[in-house]
């Protein structure tokens, strides 16, 4: 998957050719309007993993009957019980999140018909996903994007205000694409000092979310620095993404009360909805792979090329829905995701990190007055602890409780909220 593979060259509609790799793939899907361009380059990428499928099934396999040697030699009755136990999470945590996604992808099915019928296709593929739904080219340049992004969390309180204003102003961020700099966005801790933040910011909507994404990694990292002994201000990826995630919804409400432009708003709700499909959607399905995986293994059967495939396929076609038409190369699928090779059981955490801010988020907006201020004294008190208690109890004392299966619930009510809006917005410009 690094040092050895060999992605393919295509030749688009137009006469270019293009090697597909990563970067190149996940352009054109977004940004080609040309559904041949899209298939053309989804079939090449995919057939570097399907014709290596066996070799990655083989490790893979390795993989698992190494987490079921571990769990047998220390006690444990399954591979779940025995990842969970680091951080004190109940298996009951991820089996009510697995089975809420598979119960709740009523409003994705609908978003995806959605899609299909605003971008005129008569068939919808995977490799449809990405493709605009709005001509909407707005540039948001950096100068002025940090007066949004401060004046969207007026909600947290002054002070949290005030810090923002300091990231942004203090020299903390390196905003644009550099030679010999790495590609992405990422906030970096360095105790005694300050958060740094890395951003390679290019004007699009995108980048604006993820700057105030990366801002909220650096407001956790500032309060729970400065409140925390460098031993106890570290925090577990299980409560990581929650002061991102609910930075970006608060960016996301303060945008929509700021225009009535209903490409910018269809542009806006697009953004939305994706996030909780990629964070929510697309990982606890990867997490209900991984865990199905490694009961297949527990049960003594046989791990192979084909018996992987024939999972990911049930998963994905139950997920996407009849909207969704099925191209065979999706099911080598789990040959690329590097998590499951790397850190099982790790993915599901971006969606419990998604649902505990959507519930914060829930109570400190939708509240007022004394309940408010309650709700935001709880929620920085969480930021402040860092790393001092498991997870779970320091998101109960913050009024969130994973143990109970409506936290998870809230998530999926919310998309089916968002698309609901996407409707509207696309039926005043006359797409649907």
């Amino acid at each position: 998957s690094t040092s050895d593979i060999e992605y393919g060259d295509v030749t688009l509609a137009d006469g270019e050719t293009v090697t597909v790799t990563p970067g190149t793939y996940y352009n054109i899907l977004s940004t080609d309007p040309d559904q041949q361009n899209r298939k053309t380059a989804f079939e090449s990428f995919y057939g570097v993993y399907n014709a290596k499928a066996n070799t990655y099934a083989s490790i893979y396999n390795s993989v698992l009957q190494r987490d079921w040697a571990t769990v047998q030699a220390r006690g444990y009755e399954t591979c779940l019980e025995a990842e969970l136990d680091g951080n004190n999470i109940p298996t009951a945590v991820y089996e009510n999140l697995v089975e809420c996604v598979r119960n709740g992808a009523e409003p994705l099915h609908r978003y995806i018909a959605l899609r299909k019928q605003a971008l005129g296709l008569d068939e919808y593929h995977g490799y449809d996903g990405s493709a605009t739904l709005v001509d909407f080219n707005k540039e948001y340049p950096y100068e002025e994007i940090a007066a949004d992004i401060i004046a969207s969390v007026k909600p947290l309180g002054d002070e949290y205000q005030k810090q923002m204003k300091q990231i942004f102003g203090g020299g903390w961020i390196d905003v644009y694409e550099g030679e010999g700099k790495r590609s992405g966005a990422f906030s970096a801790n360095v105790y005694g000092v300050h958060p740094y933040i890395l951003l390679n910011y290019n004007d699009t909507l995108d980048n604006f979310f993820t700057a105030a994404h990366e801002a909220g990694h650096s407001m956790h990292t500032l309060l729970a620095n400065r409140s925390q002994p460098f031993s106890t201000s570290g925090y577990t990826i299980f409560v990581a993404e929650v002061a991102s995630t609910l930075n970006e919804r608060l960016l996301l409400d303060y945008m929509l009360q700021r225009t009535e432009d209903p490409v910018e708003r269809a542009a806006l709700l697009t953004h939305a909805i994706d996030d909780i499909v990629s964070t929510f959607y697309s990982q606890v399905m990867f997490a209900d792979f991984e865990w199905q995986a490694h009961q297949m293994v527990e049960r003594g059967e046989p791990i192979t090329a084909d018996s992987l495939s024939e999972l990911y396929t049930s998963l994905w076609q139950r997920q996407q829905g009849p909207a969704a038409t099925f191209d065979e190369p999706y099911q080598a699928t789990w040959t690329r995701i590097g998590h499951f090779y790397r850190t099982p059981f790790y993915v599901y955490q971006y969606a419990t990190c998604y649902a505990s801010s959507a519930k914060l988020f829930a109570e400190i907006k939708g509240s007022s007055g004394k309940e408010r201020e309650a709700a935001v004294e709880s929620y920085l008190d969480l930021l402040k602890s860092g790393g001092k208690d498991h997870p779970m109890e320091l998101l109960k004392t913050a009024g969130v409780d994973l143990s109970d299966p409506s936290a998870f619930q809230a998530v999926v009510d919310n998309l089916g909220v968002l698309v609901d809006q996407l409707e509207k917005e696309l039926k005043r410009m006359g797409r649907i």
